[in-house]
């Protein structure tokens, strides 16, 4: 199983009430009836950037879309399948640009209790390599070392509902059009909690000095979205890490 994650843009002239509206209202709607889709599309979510992110005007992301597939090669065959050409007219009309990362499954750092329940804040965030540093090197440590740092200091697990970290699939790397190398997911109660751990001098102290161990810092690309909303799923037994 692999995983497509794309931050999402509007197209120029297109209000943010509008584009949300087509997103989870027509273009949501295309997606769960191609015959394509159902072929290989497992699940596919959408994560609604909040009103108060919008704040961040250096973010130029509307949002973020999650899709499970069976196989790399579902997912290229379901693109180019002409059954799915709806689909790919409709996305071209509505969004501006699209920044794609393709990943293994969920790595889960944090699990979190099955029933999250509401309201929910969530933190998506694309992450680069440090300048110069090896990938595998880079890999192993953001799984092996920063994940169980976040997990095993109390004063920054305390914050956390659930943290899972993606890593972008090897072959993924041969398309240059994407420079990330993961995307991590983090679950808070509310955006407050997010904050809070955030400026926790505390967390702070803990969590910056090990990023600059591995990470680009200016290389971070993230938004703080609502639940997910879920427009289909056909995985069985909740393995998408996500509840609907």
């Amino acid at each position: 199983m692999i995983k497509r994650i794309g931050f999402v843009a509007r197209r120029s002239g297109t209000s943010i009430e509008d584009f949300h509206a087509q997103w989870r209202g027509r273009h949501a709607d295309l997606v769960a009836a191609s015959p394509a889709g159902a072929e290989h599309l497992l699940r596919y979510e959408q994560h609604r950037r909040t009103d108060r992110d919008y704040e961040r005007t250096e973010c130029p992301w509307d949002g973020v879309a999650i899709q499970w597939y069976d196989s790399w090669e579902g997912f290229t065959t379901m693109r180019a399948d002409e059954r799915h050409a709806a689909v790919r007219a409709d996305a071209a009309e509505l969004f501006g640009d699209v920044l794609e990362i393709f990943t293994g499954e969920e790595m889960e750092v944090i699990a979190g209790p099955a029933d999250r329940g509401e309201p929910i804040t969530k933190l998506i965030c694309g992450v680069r390599h440090q300048p110069g540093m090896d990938l595998d090197d880079f890999h192993r440590y953001w799984w092996e070392v920063h994940g169980p740092l976040n997990r095993d200091t109390p004063a920054v697990r305390k914050y956390f509902i659930r943290y899972e970290q993606n890593h972008r699939l090897r072959e993924d790397y041969a398309r240059a059009e994407c420079d990330l190398d993961g995307v991590t997911v983090e679950w808070f109660r509310t955006a407050r909690d997010f904050f809070g751990m955030a400026v926790d001098p505390e967390s702070s102290s803990v969590i910056r000095a090990d990023e600059a161990n591995f990470l680009d810092p200016d290389g971070l690309l993230w938004l703080l979205t609502g639940p997910e909303h879920v427009v289909l799923t056909r995985l069985v037994g909740g393995s998408a890490g996500t509840s609907a």
